[in-house]
Formats: C-alpha cells, sequence, structure tokens
C-alpha cells in the first residue's frame, strides 16, 4: 500500500461591556443558525452519486476526515454517525488540524501547494492558502495564533498567521541548499509552546524551531526519525527513528541529546507518552509489535505483539489504555497499560491508520484507506468505548486518511 509521505477576531473591540456584547450576539447567532441547520436533511453529491443525508443532531460533535484520493473532507456527526457534508479542498488532501477553539480546521493538499480553511460551524471553505510545494503535518501554536506547516519535500516549514490566513515566514530546515528530499512529516510544540519539534528524516536530525525568533538547532537522532511525542511536562521530548530501530530522547530545556535506545523491533513510527509522563508507546511497524520504555531511565518495559504493520498508537485520557492501528490486519489492537498486553484485538476497515476520539472519550473513530485507493471507497469505523465494540461503519470516499474530532458550539 502506497503511503504519502484560536483566530483572533479582525476588529479589536476596546471596553469588556463591548466585548461580553458581542461574544453574547455571537452565540446566539451561532445557536441560531444551528438550529436551522438541524431543522431537516439535506442531498449531496457523494462518490458520484446524489443521496440523503440524515440532519445533525444539536450540539453534537463533528469529524472531519480527510479523502486523499477524492480531494474532499467528509464530515460525520458524532451522536448520528451519518455523513453531514462532503466539502471539495485541494488536491492530494493529507492532513488536518483544528484551532483551539474548534472553529476551523486546517487541510494540507499535498499536491495542491496549499492550505484549505473550513468553517466547522457552517462546513464550507473560507480561505486558501498559497504555501510552498508538499505541504504535510501541520500544528498550531499553544496561543492559537499561527499554524507551522511542514513541507515533505522542501526542508521548509510555513508560517501562517491565523488572523489573516497569510504566510508570514518559510522557515529553512536542515540543509536549505541541498538538494530536497523526503525531509518532515511531523511536527510537535512543547507544552509551553516555547519550541517546535519536527524529525527531519533526510538529515537524521529533528530540527528544533524557537517560535518566538524561528531559529533552528538541529539535534541528531537515529537513522530516519519520523515521528514525536513529548511529556506533559515538556521536559523530554522522544523521536522515534525508521531505520533506525531507536528512539531518540531530548531534554526540551536544555536542547541536547539524552540518549538513543534500541526498541527491540524493526521500524519503529507511531508513539505517544502515557498522560502521566511515565511511559512511551512505540509500534514497530514491520515487527508487529508495540515497545514501551520508561521515559526517565529508558528503559524497555516490555515489548507487546500486535497484529501487522502498526503504523499508529494514541492513549486515552486516563491512560488506562493504548489504541494500535494494524494497518496490514486491518484491525485495531486496545492494550491494557497496567499489564502490558492486548485484551482486545477489533477487526475494522481495510486499511486502517489514524484514530481519535471523540469529545468525552466514549466512542473512538477509524479511518480505513480502503482497499484499492484509486478506485474503491475508504470508510470510518466508530468504535464504543465502553466494551470496545464496533457500533457502525460510516462509507466515504477515496482514501480517507487524517481526522480530527471538533464540537465548535
Amino acid at each position: 500500500m502506497t503511503r504519502l509521505p484560536e483566530g483572533r477576531s479582525a476588529s479589536r473591540v476596546t471596553s469588556e461591556t463591548h466585548r461580553r456584547a458581542a461574544a453574547f450576539l455571537i452565540r446566539i447567532a451561532l445557536l441560531v443558525g444551528l438550529a436551522l441547520f438541524s431543522a431537516g436533511s439535506f442531498e449531496t453529491s457523494y462518490a458520484g452519486k446524489t443521496v440523503a443525508r440524515a440532519a445533525q443532531t444539536a450540539g453534537s460533535g463533528r469529524v472531519f476526515v480527510v479523502n486523499t484520493g477524492s480531494n474532499s473532507v467528509s464530515v460525520v456527526d458524532d451522536a448520528s454517525g451519518a455523513v453531514i457534508a462532503s466539502i471539495p479542498v485541494g488536491e492530494r488532501p493529507i492532513r488536518i488540524v483544528a484551532s483551539l477553539d474548534g472553529r476551523n480546521v486546517y487541510v494540507s493538499n499535498f499536491h495542491g501547494a496549499s492550505i484549505s480553511v473550513i468553517d466547522t460551524v457552517n462546513l464550507a471553505v473560507t480561505a486558501t492558502i498559497a504555501v510552498e510545494p508538499s505541504p504535510q503535518a501541520s500544528a498550531i501554536t499553544m496561543d492559537g495564533t499561527r499554524l507551522f506547516v511542514v513541507h515533505q519535500h522542501q526542508q521548509v516549514v510555513s508560517v501562517i498567521d491565523l488572523a489573516t490566513d497569510t504566510v508570514l515566514r518559510v522557515i529553512p530546515i536542515g540543509d536549505p541548499n541541498g538538494v530536497p528530499g523526503n525531509t518532515a512529516g511531523d511536527i510537535l510544540f512543547t507544552p509551553n509552546g516555547r519550541y517546535a519539534f519536527v524529525p527531519n528524516y533526510s538529515q537524521n536530525v529533528v530540527d528544533v524551531i524557537d517560535t518566538s525568533t524561528y531559529a533552528v538547532t538541529a539535534l541528531p537522532t537515529g537513522a530516519q526519525p519520523r515521528r514525536v511525542a513529548v511529556t506533559p511536562s515538556g521536559n523530554r521530548v522522544f523521536v522515534a527513528n525508521f531505520n533506525g530501530d531507536s528512539v531518540t530522547a531530548v531534554d526540551a530545556r536544555k536542547l541536547s541529546v539524552v540518549d538513543t535506545v534500541a526498541t527491540g523491533g524493526n521500524a519503529p513510527r507511531g508513539i505517544a507518552v502515557n498522560p502521566r509522563g511515565t511511559e512511551v508507546y512505540v509500534t514497530n511497524v514491520h515487527t508487529g509489535s508495540v515497545t514501551v520504555l520508561d521515559t526517565r531511565t529508558l528503559s524497555v518495559l516490555g515489548e507487546i505483539r500486535v497484529d501487522n504493520k502498526p503504523w499508529n498508537v494514541i492513549l486515552n485520557a486516563d491512560g488506562s489504555r493504548a489504541i494500535v492501528t494494524n494497518s496490514g490486519s486491518d484491525t485495531v489492537s486496545i492494550i491494557d497499560t497496567a499489564t502490558l498486553a492486548v485484551v482486545k484485538t477489533i477487526p475494522v476497515g481495510h486499511g486502517p491508520f489514524f484514530a481519535v476520539f471523540n469529545g468525552d472519550q466514549t466512542k473512538l473513530y477509524i479511518s480505513n484507506e480502503g482497499e484499492n485507493q484509486a478506485f474503491d471507497l475508504g470508510s470510518v469505523t466508530i468504535i464504543e468505548t465502553a466494551t470496545y465494540t464496533v457500533t457502525g461503519t460510516v462509507p466515504l470516499e477515496r482514501q480517507p486518511f487524517d481526522l480530527v474530532f471538533v464540537n465548535p458550539i
């Protein structure tokens, strides 16, 4: 299977009374608009057919899913499980991220060299921002004012002002004078917002960007670093090195490498830190396992066998369960983090890749790319988390990939 690589108001309110009045009027307008939207159903052209779509449940959250093969974003209502919109975006959309208030999502159009801005209440594209070629993963600064976008083949990171939807700066990373190559596919901010960490797998470094000065510090990693995770305290950052079969730990205060340690598995890729900040979970794609490391000592606490090609891992809010998507087996593994054992293996659609919880974590959404990405439709599997049982499969368009949950009201 081929793999692709808080907005601000435009007007300034100067008194507290005016600010409160404005907020009240905006909320009333949104509620009225949502009530009108939810009053009935509508039809939409979907995957070549016109089909009826159920109305959204008032006050419900929404899951936005990029369909890479169809140049669109599907919107799934959390309460009903119905597709309520299909929104055209740029060419080959691949990643998506939500604003801090949930009012907008930002879609990286990999072949379109653009970012689509979608209003999550009105379900419409409000802006298309031209950027450097091959935009991939993105992240929003902790104050909600800027979007950092990595460009997989260009050795640069774009910085976008979310108040004006304009590019503020393009930051060179790696070797700006070198031949462009596969550079970066992930980015995260430290919790204090000071640094952005970008694994640069053409240079075998993690590039650390100072978010105030845009200065870049390159720290050595293992071979081909792919994904990155951070402890809740922000003290340590962990980088999964795909070809190095290792994880690099970085002291995020001193910007120094603590150590690079072997995972015991082959091709580590997905990576996540538990909510307590004590353990890091790493998927080994070619071994079909998950390695668990102690975040302080970097010792291996266990290696858990899962299914074929575990690409990604996330943890629930209390850290009791790790969720692993196995793209080669069309399954999801549920790991009990107390015993470090798989407690359930759930069949899903073909090619599961990304997973996201809804707002109260009663549901889990899994994107399934589909067997033949050029012709077949993909889907989203919905799993209720009380017993981790599949409650529905929602057909989408071609190659559903990244997804995000928002509740904008």
